[in-house]
């Protein structure tokens, strides 16, 4: 396990998820919510300003990305990713495992507000899918012979 190849590809692909969730953020949330940008109550007025969105995003989207490159290092997932639209399935994988477990118990529990889960679904696999496109072109621009044919 090479920790200088996780800080970099995570810190990188994390960013880039994080630049995603702002800019999904903004666009799901004026489709989903209308004009007001969030539902009324769920944010303090001082934290409805761009600056906010984008510090807290960037933060989230390193510290993930950080974390999932570990992961996919660890579970030797990391090897299988070959180019950007593998990372890119892979992203989707792993988003749809982490929505699952999130909509079983509203689900069952009869509590599902679809707005508000509307939402989340749809920013959350935009994140993911752009963590892990820009991770599989990152590992694929670190072994180049990858999906090279040999003659």
């Amino acid at each position: 396990m090479n920790i200088k190849r996780i800080l970099k590809n995570g810190i990188i692909s994390g960013v880039v998820m994080g630049i995603t969730l702002f800019i999904a953020g903004a666009i799901f949330s004026r489709i989903i919510y209308g004009p007001q940008f969030a539902p009324p109550g769920k944010f303090q007025p001082e934290q409805l300003n761009a600056w906010y969105f984008i510090w807290t995003k960037l933060l989230i989207g390193a510290f993930f990305g950080l974390l999932f490159t570990f992961f996919y290092e660890i579970l030797p997932l990391s090897k299988r990713i070959k180019n950007a639209f593998v990372g890119f399935l892979y992203g989707f994988l792993f988003w749809f495992v982490i929505s699952i477990w999130n909509l079983s118990h509203p689900l069952i529990y009869g509590s599902v507000n679809n707005r508000d889960q509307l939402f989340w679904l749809l920013y959350s696999l935009s994140g993911f899918l752009a963590y892990g496109t820009v991770l599989g072109f990152l590992y694929k621009k670190q072994n180049p012979k990858i999906n090279v044919p040999s003659y």
